[in-house]
This record gives structure tokens, C-alpha cells and sequence, in this order.
């Protein structure tokens, strides 16, 4: 099968809608896909939660929005707007029927995307439609979320009087199979503690604020700095592009620290790293030892993360520090800038 080639000028519409993590790999794609042609006009649609962090992406030149949970009749008017707007290409990675339907009511003659059921509101699939274009959208070898420079200035501030080096800690988690144990981060951020790291503890909603507050009480450490709830998504980007290094199991902010270029250390049990794109050289992945990790069965009744000890963690902190930054904090500074 073959396709034409974008030209400049021609309007994209590319579509994410949830969640966090998924809607920073879409982005991620997207880059790649300006990579390749520059001269296109992107438009990214997806919910308004995540405005704020693709609206200072320099490959999003327009947002589009639906709220497809709560505002599901908005469906009308996204597509009168998509119609009226003279798109002639749609990449959708969102695999929901509500994205398929954009997709066959759009009028927008290129159109690729998946879903089971209703294929065939597309041309083809997205990953077929970007082979053909010569797009590798699932590399993951530069940075592909960015920061805004006042949001940076801001987290220069936030993270002041912490050591040189700093651990983006990610404690929560979107569902209970991916959360790692907070007792698990009680007995594992004191090894980084004695070896002179500074810890920023990141997150949002009240869960991970009780989990940082459990953290806090049990170290009870000056260079533990507490922002989960304080830091909006740009913001959040430039807390983690800050950091040395981050670390916490698969949920949208180590997405978000792995994609801004923050060396990586991921718990993973449920889920598999490769194919949820952590890609990136400098990540790395704490496997769990469940025969069926990588399961995506989120019925499991098993706490697998828990499979992964303080101390096994420890262990593979130092060996991910010593092979991204060669040990010293000097090597550190210079291998993040």
C-alpha cells in the first residue's frame, strides 16, 4: 500500500485523549513526525486536562478539546470544528470508538488510526500509515516534552538549598497493581539519602499526597522537598528536566521525566516497559519476578510491585547511576546538562 507524502501547509490532526502518560507518548510521536515534516501544521486533540503541557510543545501549533468521559455530546461540535478547519491528515493513537468516529465524520481524506471493531473508519492503521511516511514514531532517543523557561525559573526555586543531586521520586500511581509500596520508598530513599542525593517527591491528587506525607514523617530529612500537588504538568516537566535522575513505577509523571530527557529508573510488574515506549538510552527498568509480569491484567489479585525490595531497588539505583553519570556528582552535573 502506498500513500502520499505530507506537503507544507497541509493541516494534521492528531489524537490522544487519555491518560497522562499515553497523551506524553502521543506527543512524543508527534515530534517525530514534525522531524520528518516540518512544514506540516499539527493539531493535537484531546481532553483539556493536558492543555497546559502541549500548549508550550514547539511541534503543537493548535489544540483542539473533548472531554470525552464528561462532556461526551461535545462530540457534535469537535467535529463540526474538525470539519471547518480543512484537515487533510488524521493520526489517531487513541484505540476508543469515540476517536473512531471523529475519524469517519471528519471528512478528512488521509485518515489512520486502530480500533478492533470499527477499522474502517480508517485508511489504514496509524503505525502502517507512518511506516509509509518514513515516520519512526515509536524512537524514543532525544527529548520530546519540554519546558517552558518561566516554569524552569520557577523550579530552579522550588528545588533550592536541595544537594546538587536530586531523585524525581514518582510515589503514586493510577492503579493499585503499578503503586509501589510506600513502606517500600520509606526503606529505599535512605540509601540515596546517605549517598548525598537530595529527594523531590512528586505527584498529584490526595492519595499521593498521604503517601508523601507518610514518606516525610518516616525520614524526617531536610533534602526530602514535598511538591506532590504543587506542580502543575509544565511545571512538573521543568521539576523533573531539573533533577538528576527519576524514579517510580509506570504512571503519566515518569513518562513525563523519561520523555524531558531526566535519566529513568522504572518499577514495572503488570505493565512492560519496552512496550509502553520507555525506549530512551538513558532508561532503565526493575523488572519484577512474576512468571506473568508484563500481564497487563489489572484483575491480578498478586502485589507484584512489591516483588521488588528496598533493597533490590538500592541496587539497581547504583548500578543505573554509575553507568549514566559514572558515580561522582561532577560526572553527574555534566552528564544532565
Amino acid at each position: 500500500m502506498s500513500v502520499i507524502q505530507p506537503e507544507p501547509g497541509d493541516k494534521v490532526l492528531w489524537i490522544r485523549f487519555s491518560a497522562f502518560g499515553d497523551v506524553l507518548q502521543a506527543a512524543a510521536a508527534a515530534y517525530r513526525f514534525k522531524m520528518k515534516y516540518p512544514g506540516v501544521r499539527l493539531t493535537f486533540l484531546t481532553k483539556p486536562d493536558y492543555a497546559g503541557i502541549l500548549r508550550i510543545q514547539p511541534y503543537v501549533d493548535d489544540l483542539l478539546f473533548w472531554d470525552i468521559k464528561k462532556r461526551p455530546l461535545d462530540f457534535f461540535r469537535a467535529v463540526r470544528q474538525i470539519r471547518a478547519a480543512g484537515f487533510k491528515w488524521l493520526f489517531s493513537l487513541h484505540r476508543g470508538g469515540g476517536a473512531a468516529l471523529v475519524a469517519l465524520c471528519s471528512g478528512i481524506p488521509q485518515r489512520f488510526g486502530y480500533n478492533r471493531e470499527l477499522q474502517f473508519c480508517y485508511k489504514t492503521t496509524h503505525w502502517e500509515g507512518l511506516h509509509l511516511l518514513g515516520v519512526d514514531f515509536m524512537k524514543r532517543d532525544t527529548a520530546a516534552v519540554f519546558a517552558a523557561p518561566e516554569d524552569k525559573d520557577r523550579a530552579r526555586a522550588m528545588l533550592s538549598g536541595l544537594p546538587g543531586k536530586k531523585l524525581f521520586a514518582v510515589i503514586g500511581a493510577s492503579r493499585p497493581q503499578k503503586f509501589w509500596p510506600v513502606q517500600h520508598w520509606i526503606e529505599f530513599l535512605p540509601h540515596l539519602l546517605s549517598e548525598g542525593w537530595g529527594i523531590v517527591l512528586s505527584g498529584h491528587g490526595e492519595a499521593e499526597a498521604r503517601t508523601a506525607r507518610e514518606i516525610e514523617e518516616a525520614l524526617q530529612n531536610p533534602a526530602v522537598r514535598n511538591l506532590v500537588g504543587q506542580t502543575p504538568f509544565p511545571l512538573m516537566a521543568a521539576v523533573a528536566e531539573a533533577c538528576t535522575a527519576a524514579a517510580g513505577s509506570d504512571t503519566g509523571p515518569l513518562h513525563l521525566a523519561a520523555l524531558a530527557g531526566t535519566p529513568t529508573l522504572g518499577f514495572f510488574g503488570v505493565t512492560d516497559a519496552c512496550r509502553m515506549n520507555f525506549r530512551m538510552p538513558w532508561f532503565r527498568e526493575v523488572r519484577v519476578s512474576c512468571p506473568d509480569a508484563g500481564c497487563h491484567n489489572y484483575a491480578c489479585p498478586k502485589d507484584c510491585l512489591a516483588d521488588i525490595t528496598p533493597e533490590r531497588a538500592a541496587a539497581a539505583f547504583r548500578d543505573f547511576a554509575e553507568s549514566n553519570f559514572g558515580g561522582s556528582a561532577n560526572d553527574i552535573g555534566r552528564a544532565r546538562k
